[in-house]
């Protein structure tokens, strides 16, 4: 199970945009220091779907998608064995910029990227990795476990940017996947009350059964279970519509905090006097860094989370294509994506 045995694979290929072909194609090269791991599972993420729609600001098809992924270790290296059970971050990076010596290696300047420049990534049977972005997992891991740990990374990055929990109250706008993950960071780092915002009572369903004190459905005008409290003192961005930032500043009590961690197909709009009259902090996240990784694997091996009810949908390789379709439609029952080569 540990060798390829054969000379292709399937590659689930964005051929043009909005576009997936299953194909065969040649295993991917392995060059001196790198590991060939074959994906045992892989999810699909909101910037797998904006290169799909064309949207993405630097990746474009043709390329193999997917970033998310748990899989096993068939050509070793840089201290990996043959057979381990790794994940991976979606960007490896240089190790010696200034950004990488102080450990911030997602802002690493020189860092290359899955699904990019012809490394194709985990819709296919098979990917290479590079030993600095790949992360041991606990042997018996579920897979679907460890392919969620990418983005629960960044979660916990957005997350743990605001600061100490101290039993501080959280707003998160959105409760798509990495709004649920900042979810359950925050709820696993001690914040207080942690109330989930978006649209419909399916999202409202999947924030409840992952610790949300509350959800303010915005089709509704109203809140579930435990009100939407105003003033709340970390507001998470996991939203990208135009009003989303807006939308926070005035969510947040005065002289709180903002993390915006989604991205916006277009500058949004922000009241920049409400902004300036609450005193609010407004911090960027991007990407995580190997301390998050440790953070959620952590988690997972000690069963202090349980991420799954994030996942809705599951499809096989040859589904990619219905799988994206499926993304891209936008349905508030469509959470996470799981694609199992």
């Amino acid at each position: 199970m540990l060798t390829t045995r054969h000379e292709t694979m399937g590659s689930a290929v964005l051929a043009d945009y909005g576009r997936i072909e299953h194909r065969r194609t040649p295993l991917p090269p392995v060059a001196p220091g790198e590991l060939l791991v074959r994906v045992l599972a892989t999810g699909v993420c909101g910037s797998d779907l904006a290169t799909y729609r064309g949207a993405h600001p630097y990746k474009t098809a043709p390329t193999v998608l997917g970033h998310e992924l748990c899989g096993i270790v068939v050509t070793p290296a840089g201290g990996f064995a043959a057979g381990e059970l790794v994940c991976a971050a979606a960007y490896a990076h240089c190790g010696d910029c200034p950004m990488c010596a102080r450990g911030r290696t997602n802002l690493c300047g020189a860092k290359a990227n899955l699904c990019h420049l012809g490394w194709d990534g985990s819709f296919a049977q098979y990917v290479t990795l590079r030993p600095a972005m790949t992360y041991r997992l606990p042997a018996g891991t579920d897979p679907e476990l460890g392919a969620l740990v990418e983005p629960l990374s960044i979660a916990h990055h957005a997350v743990a940017l605001a600061g100490p929990a101290d039993g501080r109250t959280v707003r998160i706008i959105g409760a798509g996947n990495i709004g649920l993950g900042c979810l359950i960071a925050a709820k696993r780092l001690g914040f207080g009350t942690v109330v989930c915002s978006d649209l419909g009572p399916d999202k409202g369903r999947r924030a409840a059964a992952l610790g949300a004190d509350g959800y303010l459905d915005v089709l509704a005008g109203q809140a579930g279970p435990g009100q939407a409290a105003p003033d709340a003192d970390v507001v998470l961005v996991a939203a990208g519509h135009p009003g989303a930032v807006d939308e926070a500043v005035r969510a947040v009590r005065p002289g709180g905090t903002v993390v915006v961690v989604s991205f916006f197909d277009r500058p949004p709009a922000v009241a920049v006097n409400a902004l300036v009259g609450k005193e609010v902090r407004v911090i960027g996240s991007s990407l995580s860094t190997a301390e998050d990784f440790h953070a959620v694997i952590g988690w997972l091996a000690e069963g202090s989370v349980d991420p799954r009810p994030m996942v809705t949908h599951r499809f096989g390789l040859a589904e990619t294509g219905a799988a994206l379709a499926l993304m891209a439609a936008g349905e508030p029952a469509t959470g996470k994506i799981i694609i199992t080569p």
